[in-house]
């Protein structure tokens, strides 16, 4: 046995690993994650008695298509949630990709957004640039950095819009990003205005999010992939995030898998010597 074992073509491996790994794209598995206590205070945020109808939340598509897997997930779920809440969206964001990530929102979160109307619901302010001053400047006059949206209607036309211009209109921020922009908005509206705010963002911001979250300057973080797919389960519809945890749970079980061959191998072939 330990022959043999050692001797098969590590191509088969690859080829086991490939196969198993389709198996949750194809039809996820659901393996069972538990939910981070910072996931739930953001998915709590921003349902049930946190949100009112006609309340407006500002979220910002602060992540290029590179971290759509890590980002992505989250926002589609918390996009949902808000809209289900009858919460008005105000989208924007810092990548000069911010329109792909906007209309793949809008196909991912698909039957939420069918049921919404633009300009009355949610609306895309499309790109901003200028870094912390140009959040500062949101604050105080959001018409001076947009003065109109994405497809050039002035924000005066804009129904969702006509009593929005400040942060005092604003009812919370949530920030998806792989850098600073979620810290922007955290010294620019959380700290100097209290308005609520919440991160969803990549995994290596846990480790600058989560204190923040302790601290009570955020409501609540979804930390990469692996918060998405807790988003996901908490709103009970699975994505590509519980996908993605799927497909990692199982590579890991097949390395274990495959140590224990291993070592059952060298075993056989011990005894076999002595």
């Amino acid at each position: 046995m330990s022959f043999s074992l050692a001797n098969i073509d590590r191509r088969v491996f690859y080829w086991i690993l490939f196969i198993a790994l389709m198996v949750p794209f194809l039809n996820p598995i659901g393996f069972p994650i538990k939910i981070a206590e910072n996931t739930r205070d953001l998915y709590e945020g921003i349902t049930g008695d946190s949100v009112e109808p006609g309340d407006v939340w500002i979220i910002n598509l602060g992540y290029g298509v590179s971290a759509w897997s890590e980002c992505h997930p989250g926002v589609t779920v918390c996009a949902k949630a808000l809209l289900r809440e009858g919460a008005h969206i105000i989208l924007m964001g810092p990548h000069t990709d911010v329109e792909l990530t906007y209309y793949h929102l809008l196909d991912t979160a698909k039957e939420d957004f069918e049921a919404a109307t633009y300009g009355e619901d949610y609306v895309f302010l499309g790109y901003i640039t200028g870094g912390e001053s140009a959040i500062a400047q949101l604050a105080s006059n959001m018409r001076s950095v947009y003065p109109t949206d994405h497809f050039a209607t002035p924000l005066d036309n804009i129904p969702m819009m006509q009593d929005v211009n400040t942060w005092h209109d604003v009812s919370g921020v949530l920030s998806s990003d792989t850098g600073d922009w979620g810290g922007y908005f955290l010294t620019q509206w959380q700290e100097p205005y209290g308005v609520p705010m919440a991160q969803i963002g990549i995994a290596m911001l846990g480790s600058t999010g989560i204190p923040r979250w302790l601290a009570g300057n955020y409501f609540g973080m979804s930390v990469g992939s692996r918060g998405g797919a807790e988003l996901e389960m908490l709103i009970g519809e699975p994505g590509d995030a519980i996908i993605a945890m799927d497909s990692i749970s199982v590579s890991h079980l097949l390395i274990v898998i495959a140590v224990i061959l291993a070592n059952v191998g060298l075993l056989l072939e011990r005894g076999r010597g002595s």
